[in-house]
This record gives structure tokens, sequence and C-alpha cells, in this order.
């Protein structure tokens, strides 16, 4: 089973088909019924192609959050596209990280230890029994033109370890114990000046401004008002090339 996709990081290009396939006792790849499922995909009130939708973009998004353009790729202009492959065991761990495809600079070793790092999957299933499966990631290593790209791609704010916009109460009150930083699309990070969060409700906004990268005790007490539908809207200004540069991000409340 091939599943097509373009996913777009912010350092790095994510391009062509993410492949599955059951490993056999000849180590031949057939086909299964469901692929393996990211974390988080796994919910029972949605159907399965929603679920099987859901994957690859939490993969996406976890790439992204965690990978870094290694520095002497970056000094060497060093662009392309790294495949890694990996087993999916039965009970869903990460084994047998193969290194298909390495274009040098310490791309193929980052993006290995990114893969190393990702939590558990929802195994493969074939006639309704979890099975082993072989996954093949390629990864496409690309530099942005800073002349061109907008904020938005070149510098994005990480809080904690979510790694979409959309969250749920509970991974709200995690992250209230979480600091926020900002991160260019190299892997650097950047002191934040001044912070400011929005909470949009039907009704009204309510706004809390502080300085540095921790949330002050006014933004923990209007963000245990938050409630499902709301919005989140963060606003970090960081100061970089002598100029100070403003980075947004939204967050919205699930049920």
């Amino acid at each position: 089973m091939t599943l097509q996709q373009y996913l777009t990081t912010g350092v790095l290009l994510i391009i062509g088909s993410l492949s599955y396939g059951q490993v056999s006792d000849s180590n031949k790849l057939d086909e299964i019924d469901i692929p393996p499922l990211f974390e988080g995909c796994d919910d029972l009130l949605i159907s399965e192609e929603q679920r099987q939708a859901c994957s690859v973009p939490k993969i996406q998004a976890f790439v992204n959050h965690n990978i870094i353009y290694p520095d002497s790729a970056k000094v060497k202009n060093i662009e392309g596209v790294v495949v890694v492959r990996f087993s999916v065991t039965e009970e869903g761990g990460i084994t047998s990280l193969e290194l298909i495809r390495d274009i040098g600079g310490g791309c193929g070793e980052e993006a290995m230890r990114v893969v190393r790092m990702m939590p558990k999957f929802r195994p493969a299933r074939r006639n309704g029994q979890p099975i082993a499966t072989k996954m093949t990631l390629p990864i496409r290593f690309k530099k942005l033109d800073e002349a061109r790209a907008d904020n938005k791609n070149l510098y994005q704010i990480h809080w904690g370890n979510v790694y979409e916009n959309a969250i749920t109460k509970d991974e709200l009150a995690a992250l209230m114990k979480r600091y926020l930083l900002v991160r260019d699309y190299y892997g650097n990070t950047y002191d934040i000046k001044y912070f400011t969060l929005k909470v949009i409700t039907p009704n009204k906004e309510l706004l809390e401004e502080t300085t540095g990268n921790i949330l002050s005790k006014g933004m923990h007490k209007i963000l245990k008002k938050v409630r499902p539908y709301h919005q989140l809207h963060l606003m970090a200004t960081i100061n970089t090339n002598y100029k100070d540069i403003l980075v947004e991000r939204t967050f919205y409340i699930e049920k």
C-alpha cells in the first residue's frame, strides 16, 4: 500500500511516497489492510479512513518540530533527499532502522535521529490482527531563500511537544507548565523579548502580555477559563540582525 503525499515543513521538504508493507518470512513486503497509525490518530470517534488520513500530517508535524538542518550541510550547501526505512513491530515500536539513501553533511544521521524519537504507532493490521510492518520515509533537505521567505516560514513558535495547532483542554493544561521558544528553519533558537497571549472566545477577547518565554500568572488565570472551540493566539517578538521580528501562532481548542 502506498500513500502519496506532499508534506511541507519549515526547514525541510518531505516529498514523495510514504510506503508500507507487511514483513513476511521471505522478507517480501506483502500488502496490508490498514497501515500503522501515528500517535494521536487512533480515535474511535472518527472513521477508519479519517484515522489513516490523520497519520501523515502528524508525521510531518513531528519531523518539522524536531529536525535540525546540520551545520555541515548548510556550509557545503548540501540539498537532496534522504530515505529512511524502519520497521513498526506488532506492538507499535520502531526497530531496524536503515539509511537507504544519504546525501552527506550529516543529513542522513539527522533523519535517523528524528525517526528514533518517534512515539509508538498503532501497529498495522491484516485480517483484523496486528502485524509487523516496514515503512519507507523520504525526507528532502532544502535550504529556504531568506530573501523570499516570510516570517511564517522562517520562524515558528514552539510550545512543549505540541506538533499541530489543534489541542485538547488536557493538552493545554500540560502546556501551561512549559516554556515557549522561537526556532528558525535551521534549528537555531531565539530569546523572546515580549510575549502576548490572546484568548479569543465567541463573546470577547482576553489579552495578557509579558516579557521572556515563561507564562505569567495572568496568562495562567485566563488559560484556565479556556473552553472547547476557543482560540489561543500567540505573538512572540524576537530580535535578530538588530531588528525586532514578530512571530505568531494560533491554537484551536478541540472538544
